[in-house]
């Protein structure tokens, strides 16, 4: 492929032409791109991981506990705050990177794999909890909602714990992955107005072939390396003026080779696909609850 050629002055050409070159990904027809090589968590990698979703899952719990700071912008400083204020009341999302999370002191070494965490909001306005909680625990109506949800379905209910399944497909310039998902999720109402939940992912699973009668799970330790470990954590305040959404992601993947890293603009580019998830997910639920009746 000739990268000046590519159409023109696309980022997404420019990009795959260099991933290409780089050898992260094989170019071949579209949503067929393959990485060189299989990838697995190693042991110390999986560790690192347990011990990070321990730091964030507690710093949750120590805030939404906290009857002065349940949101995450209520732990940001006056400034920081006020312009979270007015991008919300204006209609925006704020997606930031979440700081914060490893203690003071501590170092966290991560073998051959990349966190990305990464928490948003936005403002619902004149929206209600009831109904956009009941909407969001409607799981298995969420394919064709959700951007990255092409299929749904409740595996379980126990009162406020919620077991299913999602096929995610996300794309990025000339790479498309498909995984089939389990997940739970656990939602806690503190009164007051005041929700929050917690979902993890207890299977990822991509799949080879999508969509053909030779689709399949790829086996541990022969996928991508794409997506590793997946949760997520919600905040949901209702005041006078709508609801507040806070969202927060933290994954893992495999790190970047030290080759793409030297391209200029390219790891950025990768590593925004978390980020992307999160604003297209926060931008679904506003649509909904300004287009429910």
């Amino acid at each position: 492929m000739n990268c000046m050629r590519a159409s023109p002055w696309r980022r997404e050409s420019a990009v795959g032409c260099f991933l290409a070159a780089a050898g992260l990904i094989a170019m071949g027809p579209p949503a067929s791109v393959a990485a060189p090589a299989a990838a697995r968590p190693s042991p110390a990698t999986v560790a690192a991981w347990d011990r990070y979703f321990a730091w964030a899952d507690g710093k949750v719990k120590e805030e939404v506990a906290d009857p002065d700071r349940f949101l995450i912008e209520d732990s940001l400083s006056p400034s920081d705050r006020a312009h979270v204020k007015r991008r919300l009341e204006s209609g925006g999302i704020v997606v930031h990177k979440r700081t914060g999370i490893i203690p003071a002191g501590t170092k966290l070494n991560m073998p051959d794999g990349e966190l990305h965490h990464w928490w948003g909001a936005i403002l619902v306005p004149g929206a209600r909890l009831p109904a956009l909680i009941t909407f969001l625990q409607d799981y298995g109506n969420h394919a064709g909602r959700f951007a990255d949800v092409v299929r749904s379905q409740m595996l379980r209910r126990d009162g406020d714990h919620f077991e299913f399944y999602f096929r995610l497909r996300r794309t990025k310039a000339f790479v498309t992955v498909t995984y089939n998902t389990e997940q739970y999720c656990d939602y806690f109402n503190l009164g007051r107005g005041r929700i929050w939940s917690r979902s993890v992912a207890t299977k990822i699973a991509e799949l080879a072939d999508v969509d053909t009668p030779q689709e399949r799970e790829k086996p541990p330790g022969q996928d991508r390396g794409f997506l590793w470990r997946l949760a997520s954590w919600w905040r949901f305040q209702e005041t006078d003026r709508g609801v507040i959404v806070e969202c927060e992601s933290a994954s893992l993947s495999r790190d970047i080779p030290t080759l793409i890293r030297l391209i200029p603009g390219v790891a950025g580019y990768i590593r925004s696909m978390p980020r992307e998830s999160l604003e297209s997910i926060l931008a679904t639920i506003r649509r909904h609850a300004e287009s429910a009746p």
